[in-house]
């Protein structure tokens, strides 16, 4: 024992008299070398805090037009002025359960399964709820929380996506507004004589207090019902009710579809059969429909007032991105028909507003972003890993501000109910939308026709583009991960010898300027 001390102290001497000597050696230098050795010494033993992660809330609206956010004036505000609008953004399978199963996957529905709103291939039932992307956030240490419409077809009963902390999700008189049921996270609870955006709105703002003051990073969804129309539990279909305050605005409103050349479209003939047999529609009714549709979205509007607000107050507005977007836009009178579920602008296209840590306030991109891009992004803002592949992009260099490359040919499809699930799909780019379903098609020149009033399916002069196109379609209609964010690179110009459009020149490119439906006041 006597031999091991003595070599336990010989050990100490050795490393007092290193200490001392390292100690000398500074001691020879300036003052400011002290000091940063001691700064060196002590950051080696202390660790740094760990960054803030930032959080962040998602907001959902049901069927509303890209245009509708002109009348939303708290939103552009608080959103637009502060973050960034972009402007070309479109929902690649317009009906309601595609696109919110394309937002909790990150995926097209010939990846996630859910090609319609009901039967074998769409509803609920058709999607993985393990393959959900709220895990990725749970799995990474973020609270999350949903509150509002899911999936159509989710019932009291159904299984609860395993990633969220929190789950408040609409199960019966989903379409209601006033009477209504949620799972109350696991106590469920019934409303009546309530009104379902202010029900969302008070339990947004719940949580998003809560997780703050808990200290955690958080995930919110707020998947909101309005400006959809209303079905009453005996199944009527309705417009969309108004909270009192709000029943008196937009009576004069002219609808802004009225303003579209293919408003009432005189000859349809050479349309898709979707449109080709429909009669006029009734601009009393479409008036009568728009206002409605405005009323309803003044209590969204007022609740992204009150979340931002509710941000604020917790001291963690800075840190949290806000997502505002819709799940389809909506057709109101454009080529005769009034809905979604159809390839056309008025239906593809979403208003699409992000603010948050590192974006500019006020400003815009025309990049042609998707809702399949959303999950990426979330990924990439709040930095945990996606856990399964995804198809779209990041969209997080555009929201910095930084160059970003992107695909130049977009998917867009349609389902069904019967047969194998599918019914028109195509392919839209910067000047072209075209789409078939085996056995009728369209192809609309948008840079010469942006009312997409001429189908110039079978126009010889187009016979090069449409083959082009048809290539393209084929190669996404199957794509997964990275081959769905393809560069084909330029299309092949139309022949000059067109008469369809009144011109029959080209651009040399598909990089001409789009045609535009927004407004960005």
């Amino acid at each position: 024992m006597r031999a091991w001390a003595q070599s336990i102290t010989a050990a100490l001497l050795v490393v007092l008299v290193a200490t001392l000597a390292t100690v000398t050696a500074t001691g020879d230098g300036a003052g400011s070398d002290r000091v940063g050795a001691v700064s060196l010494a002590q950051g080696t033993q202390a660790s740094s805090p760990e960054p803030q992660r930032p959080n962040l809330v998602f907001v959902l609206t049901d069927d509303m037009r890209d245009d509708d956010l002109d009348h939303m004036p708290i939103t552009r505000r608080l959103l637009v002025d502060e973050g960034m609008e972009l402007t070309d953004a479109i929902s690649p399978h317009p009906l309601c359960c595609p696109a919110r199963a394309q937002l909790a996957t990150g995926q097209y529905a010939q990846n996630n399964g859910v090609q319609h709103n009901r039967g074998v291939h769409g509803g609920f039932q058709a999607l993985d709820p393990s393959q959900e992307a709220s895990a990725w956030f749970r799995d990474e240490g973020y609270r999350t929380a949903f509150v509002g419409k899911f999936l159509n077809g989710y019932h009291p009963g159904d299984v609860r996506p395993a990633g969220w902390t929190r789950w408040d999700a609409l199960t019966r008189g989903v379409y209601d507004y006033q009477t209504f049921s949620m799972t109350g996270d696991g106590d469920p609870v019934r409303y009546t004589d309530s009104y379902i955006t202010s029900v969302i709105e008070d339990r947004t703002n719940e949580d998003v207090r809560d997780f703050a003051r808990a200290g955690d990073p958080f995930v919110v969804y707020a998947w909101h019902l309005a400006p959809h129309y209303r079905i009453t539990p005996e199944g009527g279909r309705g417009l969309p009710p108004a909270m009192p305050q709000d029943e008196g605005l937009f009576l004069d409103e002219r609808p802004s579809s009225f303003d579209d050349p293919a408003f009432n479209e005189d000859d349809v003939t050479d349309q898709p059969s979707y449109l080709r047999n429909r009669a006029p529609v009734s601009p009393d009714e479409v008036r009568a429909e728009n206002t409605a549709r405005l009323q309803s979205l003044q209590a969204v509007d007022r609740a992204v007032g009150s979340l931002v607000e509710t941000l604020e107050q917790e001291g963690v507005l800075d840190d949290t991105y806000i997502v505002f977007t819709s799940d389809n836009g909506y057709s109101l009178g454009e080529h005769r028909f009034v809905g979604k579920d159809v390839l056309t602008e008025e239906a593809l296209q979403v208003p699409l507003v992000v603010r948050g840590p590192g974006i500019a306030p006020g400003s815009t991109s025309d990049l042609p972003v998707t809702l399949v891009d959303l999950p990426a992004t979330f990924a990439a803002l709040t930095g945990v890993t996606t856990q399964w592949q995804v198809d779209g992009t990041s969209l997080a260099p555009t929201l910095r501000g930084e160059p970003q490359s992107f695909r130049d040919t977009t998917l867009v499809q349609t389902g069904r109910t019967l047969g194998n699930g599918w019914s028109h799909r195509g392919v839209r780019t910067e000047r072209y939308l075209y789409g078939t379903d085996g056995a009728e098609g369209f192809l609309y020149d948008r840079l010469l026709d942006p009312g997409e009033m001429v189908n110039l399916i079978d126009d010889p002069a187009y016979e090069a583009v449409r083959a082009a196109l048809e290539l393209r379609r084929r190669e996404l209609v199957d794509c997964a991960g990275w081959t769905c964010n393809q560069q084909f690179g330029p299309l092949p110009d139309p022949a000059p010898t067109s008469t369809s459009t009144g011109t029959g020149t080209g651009t040399g490119t598909d990089a001409s300027a789009r045609p535009g439906r927004k407004t960005s006041s």
